[in-house]
């Protein structure tokens, strides 16, 4: 039986320059995989670039191997390099145009990836990406650095709420115990991840909580951040994922909902649920997806019937559907 590996390295055909992709407004287990597969194929002697449509989340700006992003405006990629798709459940959230007939490396762990490569290494069951681009280096006894160590645990950390959502499995604490063997630098991940937040998450939640309000007899909790209000803070780039986080965490609430009209007409929707919804489901109505338990999706179309839409496919979900209950 041929290993992932073995057909990773396969379908990279010994190329010198490899392109990395990953998804918009990227988070920790995005960035954090991009960056450890960088590089460890770096350290294979090839030329990783790790491309950037927009700005590096300020969050994740102490995350080692930066000197592979590369910032590149949207567009048709070029012809004759291998790409590889982290984190990404379907090609319109990557931002660029693949070349036809190319090579598409997709590594993945979302329910709803479209499996949109020319392979295809996405496993639902994984907590993160993370976990599947440790499990290749494994496979491949590829020599994981400390500075690799400490992209995939901040990975695993972000994406599992660090290590107490319910995506979090034995083998997610198992791979976790591995990487500390290997000295990620646990000081830079605690102060960044933990201890040093930007004061635009502060105004971001500010902003949003004045808009807080509640659905369906207080189980759904949802705000709304208007273009002007993100505008007028320059929120656009600012990690959200503490507030909803917040939202979901209210006693009672079964699924948060933030609302962010990046441009006039565009919304993105980020969807969180407790225990019963299936907000990959949810977002699924609108042209996303995600995880059962984390997903989103960007619509178009004025604020306010956004807003109303969402939530009237939300009320439908706690309010009777196979995945919600019934007050």
């Amino acid at each position: 039986m041929i290993s992932e590996w073995q057909d990773f390295i396969a379908c990279l055909g010994g190329a010198d320059r490899v392109l990395i992709l990953i998804h918009d407004k990227p988070d920790g287990d995005c960035l954090g995989s991009a960056l450890a597969l960088g590089l460890g194929l770096k350290g294979m002697g090839m030329r990783p670039a790790v491309l950037l449509p927009e700005g590096l989340p300020h969050a994740y700006r102490f995350l080692p191997g930066q000197e592979m992003l590369e910032g590149r405006k949207p567009g048709r990629l070029p012809e004759g390099m291998p790409v590889i798709a982290v984190d990404c459940a379907e090609i319109s959230r990557m931002g660029y145009e693949l070349p036809a007939g190319g090579v598409v490396v997709n590594i993945d762990h979302h329910i709803s990836n479209t499996l949109f490569g020319t392979l295809n290494i996405v496993d639902p069951a994984a907590a993160a990406a993370g976990e599947i681009i440790y499990r290749l280096f494994v496979e491949g006894g590829v020599t994981i650095t400390p500075a690799m160590a400490t992209c995939l645990y901040v990975a695993l950390a972000t994406d599992t709420g660090s290590f107490t959502y319910s995506n979090t499995t034995q083998e997610t604490l198992r791979i976790a115990g591995d990487l500390l063997s290997l000295k990620p630098d646990m000081r830079l991940i605690r102060e960044n991840l933990y201890e040093t937040r930007p004061v635009e998450e502060l105004m971001l939640a500010k902003a949003a909580l004045e808009t807080l309000f509640f659905a369906q007899n207080g189980r759904i909790a949802a705000c709304v951040l208007p273009f002007e209000k993100i505008e007028r803070y320059n929120l656009f780039e600012t990690e959200s994922d503490g507030l909803i986080g917040l939202l979901r965490a209210t006693q009672g609430v079964e699924i948060a909902v933030l609302f962010k009209e990046l441009s006039k007409g565009e919304i993105k929707v980020s969807l969180r649920s407790k225990e019963n919804a299936d907000v990959n489901k949810l977002a699924a109505e609108f042209g996303g997806g995600g995880h059962p338990r984390a997903a989103g999706c960007t619509v178009k179309g004025p604020l306010e019937q956004v807003v109303g839409d969402v939530l009237k496919a939300a009320e439908r979900m706690v309010g009777g559907s196979e995945n919600g209950r019934r007050d």
